[in-house]
């Protein structure tokens, strides 16, 4: 017969339920705590899910994130504004813009130094061509990351429309162009005035002569009737020869060619100012055309010679083994123009009694077609030498200039173009400013 012994009768037993009791409650309470846990850390989840929703969905910019087949798996309302579309479910990522060489590498960006250990990765922004679902293709500016490698990388886009900014762009280049138009007017008219003047002083001088020889050639056809019938034309022959000496035949015959092509010359000069202030002035394309940067550097010359007359010099030497540029023409001469007239405006406020001097050269480079533009003004400043292509950054009085003008230069040659610009100075004295449009851009000879 077993007996059995009650846990009461034995201290060890009931020491060792003691402590198993009390850790099931330490157990049943940690899991209490960490279930509560738990619950707080998936409230809190859903909130931080929600709120996320909630800042993609109302982004300004368009948010898409896609897996490495291009499947597209968010696609946020901004997203669907900018294309044009409610959603992208029937689609992929490559739908969304224009074909292109490019594209592929562009929206799936691949290096070799990118880990996913290493979390994600960003791409510089770059502009491309949009489609929306209409067809209509716009400028988009996207910038892309990317996290994880080979079938798990998954990459997130953010996209903006450009075209208002584009068109805004477009308006302050004209704007500012027409701005520099109006502040040449008062040269230009007096550029073509001078020649107008003394083309219409040789007409003057023509229709005066004319009018003699006129009288003079009736008088010839009377002398011609006379002798046909057989008439005396004694006292006529006396008429004639006293009419030539008061018109001064040798004079005329001396004066006539020089009068023609001196009023030829003045039409083409007129001719090469309007031909100059049309190109300059019209508004230009966004796309790269190809340019003769020679003939663009002479005409924004024509257009602001006459300005500088009383201010400088300008020099020029032109490489003529720089060719065709393919470039936004407009822009560019816009730019040349801006810097010239910095160095004009540099050299009347230095005060000199002297007539100052500005060399615009342009020379052909084995990777870049390069414009320089030097002068013998008081130069540019160390301090501020690189903030001088900073937006609304000027030297000048109130109200005598936005500081647009330089701005606007670096953003033509140096974003639009992929360029360089830098400013020097002139061991001499004055400032020396480089542009370099690459040939990237197109260089034919």
């Amino acid at each position: 017969m077993v007996k059995f012994r009650r846990m009461s009768d034995d201290p060890l037993l009931q020491r060792r339920f003691e402590r198993e009791r009390k850790a099931r409650k330490e157990a049943e309470r940690l899991l209490e705590q960490k279930s509560i846990e738990i619950f707080h850390a998936n409230q809190r989840l859903d909130g931080l899910a929600r709120q996320t929703r909630a800042i993609v969905e109302t982004a300004a910019e368009g948010i898409v994130t896609y897996s490495h087949d291009g499947q597209i798996d968010l696609f946020n309302r901004s997203a669907a504004r900018i294309f044009e579309r409610d959603d992208a479910n029937d689609i992929g990522i490559r739908q969304l813009f224009k074909t292109t060489q490019d594209l592929e590498q562009v929206l799936f960006p691949q290096q070799s130094d990118w880990s996913p250990i290493e979390g994600a990765h960003d791409a510089e922004p770059v502009e491309i061509q949009g489609v929306t679902q209409s067809g209509r293709q716009f400028c988009a500016e996207v910038a892309i990351s990317r996290s994880g490698a080979g079938d798990d990388s998954q990459y997130t886009m953010l996209v903006r429309d450009l075209t208002r900014k584009k068109t805004l762009e477009a308006r302050l280049a004209q704007a500012q162009k027409m701005e520099s138009v109006g502040q040449l007017a008062a040269g230009i008219a007096h550029e073509i005035n001078t020649p107008i003047q003394f083309v219409n002083d040789n007409m003057l001088f023509l229709e005066g002569a004319f009018g003699d020889l006129g009288k003079l050639l009736d008088l010839f056809d009377l002398l011609a009737n006379r002798v046909e019938n057989g008439e005396a034309a004694d006292d006529l022959i006396e008429t004639i020869r006293s009419e030539q000496e008061l018109v001064d035949l040798p004079f005329l015959r001396s004066e006539f060619p020089g009068a023609i092509a001196q009023s030829l010359e003045g039409i083409q000069r007129v001719a090469t100012i309007v031909r100059a202030m049309k190109e300059f002035s019209q508004t230009s394309t966004e796309n790269k055309t190809a340019t003769q940067l020679n003939r663009m550097i002479e005409n924004s010359l024509t257009v602001i010679r006459n300005q500088a007359d009383q201010i400088a010099t300008i020099e020029t030497e032109l490489d003529p083994e720089v060719g065709d540029v393919v470039c936004l023409s407009g822009p560019v001469s816009q730019c040349l123009l801006n810097v010239i007239n910095n160095s004009l405006e540099a050299i009347q406020e230095q005060g000199s009694s002297q007539i100052g001097c500005v060399r615009v050269s342009s020379h052909a480079q084995a990777e870049a077609v390069e414009i320089r533009v030097q002068d013998n003004g008081p130069g540019v400043p160390a301090k501020i030498r690189d903030r001088i292509f900073e937006p609304f950054f000027t030297t000048k009085e109130v109200g005598k200039g936005m500081g647009q003008g330089l701005s606007f230069v670096y953003d033509t040659i140096v974003t639009k173009h992929g360029g360089e610009i830098d400013i020097e100075p002139v061991p001499c004295g004055g400032t020396c400013v480089r542009m370099r449009l690459p040939t990237a851009n197109g260089v034919s000879g």
